[in-house]
């Protein structure tokens, strides 16, 4: 059973071909990201194991840091936060995988002086080489609530 390309057919062909390559040409040309919504939210990965980071929103700065002699899983570690804002408390304090869901784990920090928050957690091991985590503290100033997320790297 052998059939012939018929002119019928090759009309479809050229149609269905046309419309392929002017999807491709608009996607490639002339979309702009970001127009349908889906474009992901651009975040600075500042690892707080490395340097001091800042995160300013809402009206409150706050400044992470991460304290270890040899930042590994399984071995805890210093957790330091400092906020503009003398009276912010602090909710919730946990710690997120970034890279790959892994729960979350408890980061009990306590308030040292007004304005800044200390204390120690750990992270759990990983099947990865490395993996980055996420401090994921809510805060509260002045009735209003805000989350804060501070990224970091632990390696095997």
């Amino acid at each position: 059973m052998r059939d012939r390309l018929t002119g019928p057919k090759l009309v479809q062909i050229i149609i269905v071909m046309v419309i392929l390559v002017s999807a491709f040409l608009f996607r490639t040309y002339w979309y702009a990201p970001g127009e349908d919504g889906s474009e992901q939210e651009n975040v600075n990965f500042c690892d707080i194991s490395h340097k001091l980071c800042l995160i300013e929103q809402a009206g409150l700065s706050a400044e992470a840091r991460l304290y270890a002699d040899a930042l590994s899983a399984e071995t805890p570690f210093t957790l330091e936060v400092k906020f503009s804002a003398p009276g912010v408390k602090v909710t919730r304090s946990v710690l997120e995988g970034e890279t790959m869901y892994m729960g979350t784990l408890p980061a009990l920090i306590e308030e040292e002086s007004p304005g800044l928050w200390r204390g120690q957690a750990l992270v759990g091991a990983c099947t990865e080489a490395r993996m980055t985590w996420a401090w994921v503290l809510e805060v509260e100033l002045e009735g209003k609530s805000q989350r804060l997320r501070f990224l970091f790297d632990v390696g095997r």
